[in-house]
């Protein structure tokens, strides 16, 4: 039984919003956690939403991984240099590739940095690490700039495509090993703005198919991938024209 006197029980009812506030204090004692779950749900669906309907849709995802920070004018550069060998895959109208860069260095290079007074953050080299083995085996990226670490690291047999799969016989005198190509070696690497400033021994491949289809389906897939190594075959195989001047000459 309520004993207060009656003019507080009245200036209880007369106050704005005092029963609300008791209901929601009643409510969130008991549902606390349940609201909590819901609100991050919402939150991270309407996110993902808002990502996928305005994330940009390029033709063609690309890779570096090594110990170089990429400026932000040679990354645009990059990004160019691909995309004039490049077909328009989705059909807007224009063609758009993108770099994703992640900086990694192998252990020989960390301790000769930490010895210059470099710091490093363990976790997140464990993060950039895993953000690469997660595009290794499903990402958007197909075509890869790897440093020889990076590379190495990669089980070749499942990660990468070999240059047999791609050239056939006429392996590229650029070949680092059955599935890499050395960059500097080839004419694209070394006349491409952006492209000639990575270091020396970035290997460039190209990733098998990821067996993860998703929503693609087979068929999608296949062609998507098929697309990447007819750009791949056109970079590598690219020849400067002053290459090509030399080369008639001889044959007259």
């Amino acid at each position: 039984m309520d004993n207060r006197p009656d003019n507080e029980k009245e200036q209880e009812y007369l106050e704005p919003g005092s029963q609300f506030k008791k209901k929601w204090e009643n409510y969130w004692y008991h549902y606390k956690t349940h609201t909590i779950i819901a609100v991050f749900a919402i939150v991270t669906v309407v996110i993902m939403s808002v990502q996928f309907f305005t994330k940009d849709k390029f033709d063609y995802y690309l890779l570096y991984a090594g110990p170089q920070i990429i400026a932000v004018q040679d990354l645009h550069y990059i990004q160019r240099s691909f995309s004039e060998f490049a077909d328009d895959y989705n059909g807007d109208g224009e063609v758009s590739v993108a770099l994703n860069d992640i900086v990694m260095l192998s252990p020989e290079e960390m301790e000769a940095a930490m010895d210059d007074g470099a710091v490093f953050n363990g976790n997140y080299q464990q993060q950039m690490m895993t953000e690469y083995y997660q595009q290794i085996v499903a990402g958007d990226v197909v075509i890869c700039l790897l440093s020889p670490y990076m590379y190495e690291i990669v089980n070749q047999e499942s990660g990468f495509m070999p240059l047999t799969e791609i050239f056939g016989d006429e392996i590229p005198e650029s070949a680092y090993d059955e599935c890499g190509i050395v960059l500097s070696k080839t004419d694209f690497g070394q006349e491409y703005n952006g492209v000639n400033n990575l270091p020396d021994d970035t290997i460039l491949c190209i990733r098998r198919i990821s067996t993860l289809k998703g929503l693609k389906g087979a068929d999608k897939t296949e062609k998507h991938h098929a697309a990447y190594v007819e750009l791949f075959r056109k970079i590598v195989t690219y020849e400067s024209a002053e290459d090509s001047t030399d080369s008639t000459e001889s044959t007259d």
